[in-house]
């Protein structure tokens, strides 16, 4: 068994060191870590916390996490319904979103249900997954494009994902390098996988998803 980390846990673990607000209700001197220094802490003054720690302290029932304005309910439907609209590009998000939302949720959902206007956490949920539903589907479409090219014999020598969060690249790219090396292969001239990987600097012509 393998003790590599796969690419959603390092991004998880990045996604950690997002600031978020806390409300403490403990008081207590400066935290002092290798990435950085937080608080000086006291009780209902709010401060800025890695995520990691706002989890922490809130398992411990030493504060409660303010909702970030991107989380609100009215800002996720706005965002849904932008990226509807818009097939060409994705609305400005933090580039770990999922992995915040998603630890924010297991460790401070009712916090946030409340402060975000969602009458439960599900609720709230389900706002969440509306805006990922609507980015991938985004994704899917930019995929079949990139396809298209291929079989058009076109080479696609990078792809630009503009906006996309850290976990949606993630999620996409070794499917889409792997179907583009496929479609290459079978290409009568060959060596398209190779010029893809020989242009990764993108001086060359790119499709954007």
């Amino acid at each position: 068994m393998s003790g590599e980390a796969s690419d959603a846990e390092i991004q998880e673990f990045l996604a950690e060191e997002t600031l978020v607000r806390v409300v403490p209700s403990f008081q207590h001197d400066v935290l002092r870590f290798v990435t950085g220094n937080y608080g000086p802490f006291e009780p209902q003054e709010p401060c800025e916390v890695p995520l990691w720690l706002a989890c922490l302290l809130r398992k411990r029932k030493m504060c409660t996490v303010e909702a970030p304005a991107w989380l609100r309910t009215e800002a996720l439907e706005r965002t849904r319904d932008a990226e509807t609209e818009d097939r060409d590009a994705f609305q400005a998000l933090p580039a770990h979103y999922v992995e915040v939302a998603a630890l924010l949720l297991e460790c401070a959902g009712d916090d946030l249900a409340a402060a975000c206007g969602a009458a439960t956490v599900s609720k709230l949920r389900e706002c969440l997954a509306d805006v990922e539903a609507a980015r991938v589907a985004k994704v899917r479409e930019g995929m079949l494009a990139v396809a298209r090219q291929a079989c058009a014999d076109e080479t696609t020598f990078s792809v630009k994902m503009n906006g996309a969060s850290a976990m949606e690249v993630t999620a996409v790219r070794g499917q889409l390098l792997a179907a583009l090396d496929s479609f290459y292969a079978t290409r009568p001239r060959g060596g398209g996988g190779a010029k893809r990987r020989a242009a990764a600097g993108g001086a060359a012509p790119a499709r954007t998803l």
